[in-house]
């Protein structure tokens, strides 16, 4: 009886040792596949990034107390494109070059260092921003008798004032969207509803070209400023100018 023990217990002890074994060889292969990794990316070289310490927001100056650098393995580069590069790991080039910027669109505590916030969001050339076989004109407002908090993307009225007396007032065009309220268009902020009205002598609308030259005759014809009436976007209608486009009875004064 005390042999049958004895057998079993050396052939628990056997396995246990063969278990043993092999966990270790795996350990080693483990670590062989680890260090031969490592070896790979620092054969293949590394660079820089930063990440910010402290939110940022436009009017900030950009100084080294607001990031880190933090290294990664250059086969990751593709991945950060657009973030400001250290190359290799370890110069300050990039980043010196930018000390002292001012910045121009927010950026939160954590994310990576870009060059997006070096650049307005909005500073995208305007003739970009134009429809296809329009094109952009400007009329002169008296910023006084503007609506309250007109924005870019808000539908219009005009009218103006035509020689033959104080009240010859004729619509020009109805349901004419803004594209834009002096330097502001309707591609450069989502947010322009939360945004201050300000002081501005001019909108701008997307019209034909044919459009575009009769409205510039009929800026040297119109007495003072256009009148704007603004009006709800769902509203359709145009009760004065039925067939759309520049009120014919205008473009007929032009004739004469």
């Amino acid at each position: 009886m005390a042999q049958t023990n004895s057998t079993q217990t050396t052939t628990a002890s056997n396995r246990l040792v063969i278990i043993a074994a092999v966990v270790g060889l795996l350990a080693v292969i483990l670590v062989n596949i680890y260090v031969a990794m490592v070896k790979r990316q620092t054969q293949a070289g590394d660079f820089g990034v930063y990440i910010l310490d402290t939110s940022l927001k436009p009017g900030d100056k950009l100084s080294d107390k607001n990031v880190h650098a933090v290294r990664m393995p250059k086969l990751y580069k593709n991945s950060f494109q657009g973030m400001v590069i250290e190359e290799p790991f370890g110069e300050d080039d990039a980043l010196t070059a930018l000390l002292g910027t001012r910045i121009k669109s927010s950026a939160r505590r954590n994310a990576f260092l870009s060059h997006d916030i070096f650049t307005n969001p909005n500073n995208i050339e305007l003739d970009t921003k134009i429809s296809p076989n329009l094109r952009l004109i400007a009329l002169p407002v008296n910023p006084k008798t503007l609506p309250g908090n007109l924005q870019p993307g808000m539908y219009v009225d005009i009218e103006a004032q035509f020689p033959g007396g104080a009240l010859n007032i004729l619509p020009v065009l109805e349901r004419a969207q803004v594209f834009s309220v002096g330097s502001r268009s309707i591609a450069d902020d989502s947010q322009s509803a939360t945004r201050k009205q300000t002081r501005f002598t001019t909108i701008s609308l997307q019209v034909t070209p044919d459009e575009a030259t009769s409205l510039e005759k009929i800026k040297k014809l119109v007495i003072g400023d256009f009148e704007l009436h603004l009006r709800n976007p769902n509203d359709n209608s145009t009760p004065k100018i039925p067939d759309g486009g520049i009120n014919p009875q205008v473009l007929r004064l032009l004739d004469r």
